[in-house]
């Protein structure tokens, strides 16, 4: 009877022992999950604003476009006459 109870405690050592290494994996992944959704949140917001920079590049490549084809335009009349 007195073995038994000593091979159950055993057991029961080992298993709070596997226990505690599964809880710090645990932990240790969590961390680590929050670190990388950090970096996702910190790499869409740079994304977010390098789209709305090229948004407001090409407003003004449009902007130098219309007046050079405009002056293109007249330059041609220019030379017509």
């Amino acid at each position: 009877m007195m073995r038994d109870f000593h091979l159950v405690r055993l057991d029961y050592h080992r298993l709070m022992s596997e226990f505690h290494e599964v809880r710090e994996d645990y932990h240790r992944l969590m961390n680590e999950f929050h670190e990388v959704r950090q970096d996702y949140h910190r790499l869409m917001s740079e994304f977010h604003e390098v789209r709305g920079l090229m948004s407001e590049f090409h407003e003004v490549r449009e902007d130098y476009h219309t007046p050079m084809s405009e002056f293109h335009e007249v330059r041609l009349d220019y030379h017509r006459l």
